[in-house]
């Protein structure tokens, strides 16, 4: 608008300083009015009297959370305010005795209003030197020679304050504003974590601070039920509550209609911080859906963790060794699932994949994984490539450091779960620099307020990044349980099946009574012998090098040649090549490789002891260790083609519907 008389007249009427006056001069037609409607009304004076009692009470509740001067100020403006209206209105709004009460006190309150905002803020301040009216105290002190002041009145709300900012340019960024956040926290006497900074992304000298002084999580909240009950994957999974008790959602998949990305997550946060528990809780809204599956790897706390789940999850497992079986199968699945999907026409997985190709999405936590890392477990390929193939990794650990986890790998985790951890250095391991200078602090709650956490992921409003939230608390396990055994249970679908390959179709299988007999009874950390993770380490090893061969040697139908000559003589070797070492004879009664007859009687004699034992099931893995010097004395290949056709025979053993798996029969029984 022009420079004018009409529009200095307007500016005049908007400037905050003229509103007190004009609230004072609207009393005379107010009251003027509301006389010559009621003023001779009895039941109209009762309720005009205690609506005056309700205004001047809500304006004391209101205020909570404010400065007590300011509160008492408001609260006492109201109730003079209110008298004087009621007053007015049934009596004589326009005499004598009325208007100088109003002339009189309505300046006195406008006046100390005025005088409150202008030792408070100069809302009319420009940009620049902080040697204006403007420049606030707070700031100077707080990040030392740079100048800064505010750009208007702060809006202050309960337990909430935000205040523009504007920093003198060539002095001091937004960003570098955030750094110092400990010092404002410091100076207001509030923790670190209740101030964010929220900068503006077109200009780095601007921004505002949010202010929450009071701690809105300290009482948590329980877990109030599935957010989608047998809805999509796609859908998002609701963990818990945000600060001002917004849901703390978050998503796995890619989504068509916004092109957001599927994501990886960290889950990073000090012992005791609360990471399993609110991982549970995520896992348990996702388990509800209709359309997805999960993997789930712990090898330090096994059913502590996986305890009420372990029916539902569809493959479990709680050893190292039965860890690196699931991440080497997971190649071979990555692979398996992203042909199918592209032979399909599917560049990403979607609902549709579900229906047509019955691949549900799949979800791998993976917990305590720094133990895999620190024993040269290699998951760069699988983060990589997962993500296009319906796949998304959970990677929990405490420390995400160089030497807990791969860098490669935390590259391609584009999603943060960031509970309490141990000192600042940690916590810029763990989130972004620009969640950091937003003023995110999960280093000041450590392991004292279990369940906290900042959550950065896909989809998820970057404002809110740096906000502090809190997981539900999990319902019992007896409660999960019978949640979850009433959701959908999809399989995991003949390509995932069969790419997995004989360490899914050897897996454990956990029932509902499994899970129930955790709740009832100490839950246990799975363990295993030596010998059984070296013949573990050993299988693995065997199985990969099979595949390296695999591929390296043609079909019988292919049109392509070794570029090895096979008739070529073996050069002969020169004197001084040839090494000779001493070889530690085999140990007594191990002996090599058994024949095929010696092995099969020794596995019958193996299922007579597991008969004699009341065993109803069993499979390959109940016959480790494999290979030379084992009872057995066959690899683990032969065993399970043994058992297959004892199968086939059904005499000692039958067929059930797990793959690899077998119920053991009594002969003795059948003949009879």
């Amino acid at each position: 608008m022009a420079d004018s008389p009409k529009a200095d007249l307007w500016k005049a009427l908007k400037h905050p300083h003229t509103r007190p006056w004009l609230a004072v001069a609207a009393e005379i037609p107010a009251t003027f009015a509301a006389h010559q409607a009621w003023g001779s009304s009895t039941i109209a004076a009762i309720g005009m009297t205690l609506a005056s009692g309700a205004l001047t009470a809500g304006t004391w509740w209101a205020a909570e959370g404010t400065r007590p001067a300011r509160r008492i100020h408001a609260t006492l403006t109201m109730a003079a305010a209110m008298t004087y209206t009621t007053t007015a209105i049934f009596t004589d709004p326009l005499g004598p005795e009325q208007l100088s009460t109003l002339v009189i006190g309505g300046s006195v309150a406008a006046g100390l209003w005025n005088v409150r905002k202008a030792l408070r803020v100069n809302p009319d301040a420009k940009t620049g030197d902080a040697s204006t009216a403007g420049e606030t105290g707070l700031l100077v002190k707080a990040i030392g020679k740079a100048k800064a002041q505010l750009r208007g009145t702060p809006d202050v709300e309960p337990n909430k304050v935000t205040a523009p900012y504007q920093l003198t340019p060539g002095e001091m960024t937004a960003a570098e504003l955030g750094q110092r956040i400990d010092h404002i926290a410091a100076e207001l006497g509030v923790a670190p974590s209740a101030i964010r900074n929220r900068m503006d992304g077109d200009n780095a000298s601007r921004g505002e601070l949010v202010i929450v002084p009071k701690d809105m999580l300290t009482d948590g909240a329980s877990w109030p039920g599935p957010s989608n009950f047998g809805g999509s994957i796609t859908d998002g999974i609701v963990m818990g509550l945000y600060e001002d008790g917004a849901p703390l959602e978050f998503w796995f998949p890619y989504d068509e209609k916004t092109k957001r990305n599927a994501t990886h997550f960290l889950a990073a946060g000090m012992n005791g911080s609360g990471k399993s528990a609110g991982i549970s809780t995520a896992m348990l809204d996702a388990l509800t859906r209709r359309d997805m599956i999960a993997w789930a790897i712990d090898p330090s706390k096994g059913q502590q963790t996986f305890g009420p789940f372990l029916p539902f999850l569809d493959w479990v497992e709680m050893t190292e060794a039965g860890g690196n079986d699931m991440i080497d199968a997971l190649s071979q699945v990555i692979t398996a699932r992203a042909n199918a999907l592209g032979a399909a026409g599917f560049k990403n997985w979607t609902p549709d994949a579900f229906d047509q190709l019955d691949m549900p999405y799949m979800v791998v936590w993976i917990e305590e994984a720094a133990k895999f890392f620190r024993n040269g477990t290699e998951m760069e390929g699988l983060v990589m490539e997962a993500r296009s193939a319906g796949i998304s990794v959970i990677i929990s650990l405490q420390r995400p450091s160089s030497t807990s986890m791969p860098t490669d790998v935390r590259e391609q985790l584009g999603g943060v779960f960031c509970f309490g951890v141990k000192g600042s250095t940690t916590a810029d391991m763990a989130l972004p620099d620009d969640v950091r200078d937003a003023g995110a602090r999960p280093e000041a709650w450590e392991n004292r307020k279990p369940g906290y956490l900042y959550l950065v992921a896909p989809g998820v409003d970057e404002e809110r990044y740096a906000v502090p939230a809190r997981t539900y608390a999990p319902p019992s396990d007896e409660e999960i349980v019978a949640l979850l055994a009433t959701a959908p249970r999809p399989d995991a679908g003949s390509v995932t099946t069969i790419a997995a390959g004989q360490a899914y179709a050897n897996r454990a299988i956990h029932t509902v009574d499994d899970a129930l007999n955790t709740t009832t009874h100490p839950k246990e950390t799975v363990v295993m012998s030596k010998d059984e993770s070296n013949a573990a380490e050993r299988d693995l090893m065997e199985r990969q090098a099979d595949r390296e061969v695999d591929a390296l040697v043609p079909a019988e139908d292919g049109d392509y040649e070794i570029d090895v000559d096979a008739e070529q003589e073996i050069p002969p070797i020169a004197e001084g090549e040839v090494w000779s070492f001493g070889q530690q004879p085999p140990a007594a009664g191990t002996g090599g490789e058994k024949t095929a007859e010696e092995a099969a009687a020794e596995m019958l004699e193996m299922l007579a002891e597991y008969r004699a034992d009341g065993r109803d099931t069993l499979g390959p893995r109940d016959f480790q260790p494999y290979g030379k010097g084992s009872r057995i004395g066959r690899s683990r290949a032969w065993v399970s083609a043994t058992l297959g056709d004892l199968a086939d025979e059904g005499i000692h053993l039958a067929e059930t519907d797990q793959p690899g798996v077998y119920k053991l029969l009594h002969p003795e029984l059948a003949e009879a």
